[in-house]
């Protein structure tokens, strides 16, 4: 598991930083705007940052993979993988297709190991989550999330992930 958690945690970073590369000229308008990636976290809102906010799909054994994710200038990311992805639909977050929620306690203080990470990673029959692709072209994709995140540190630590929203401009890999 341990193992798991690192591979897990490197994923969430290494996306990260490919969304920081991204030039996103559709701007970040919560209400629907290409580029758009809006939550609550906590009850808190979550609102992705120009640049940060990315869709990415991906050729994933006999399919395609989908990753949807968004950041903070608070040093937050959300992030959605979807395996199978098929465009237009539901997908239930659990074990295979994961949400994830990610903080740094002290973002002047990059290092990695200091990440909190809760994920919708649980045992295969837990489901934690959805995410609804209500539109998919081949360039946007567009719909709604939730779901509630597990510390993967401490599994007593849970976050609640509501009312997500994402209008966002595909790259394909």
């Amino acid at each position: 598991m341990k193992t798991f958690k690192r591979i897990l945690l490197l994923v969430c970073i290494s996306l990260s930083v490919l969304a920081c590369k991204k030039d996103d000229e559709g701007g970040d308008d919560p209400a629907g705007g290409t580029g758009s990636f809006t939550a609550q976290v906590d009850g808190q809102s979550f609102e992705g940052i120009s640049g940060t906010v990315v869709a990415q799909v991906s050729a994933s054994g006999n399919g395609e993979a989908i990753a949807i994710s968004g950041g903070t200038n608070a040093s937050e990311n959300l992030q959605m993988i979807i395996q199978n992805f098929t465009g237009e639909g539901t997908y239930e977050l659990s074990f295979l297709n994961i949400g994830t929620y990610s903080y740094l306690p002290d973002p002047s203080n990059p290092d990695p190991n200091t990440v909190v990470v809760y994920s919708t990673v649980g045992d295969a029959q837990t489901i934690n989550g959805e995410l609804n692709v209500s539109s998919y072209d081949g360039n946007t994709v567009k719909g709604t999330f939730s779901f509630t995140g597990i510390n993967l540190n401490d599994p007593a630590d849970t976050v609640s992930v509501t009312n997500g929203q994402f209008n966002i401009e595909v790259t394909q890999n």
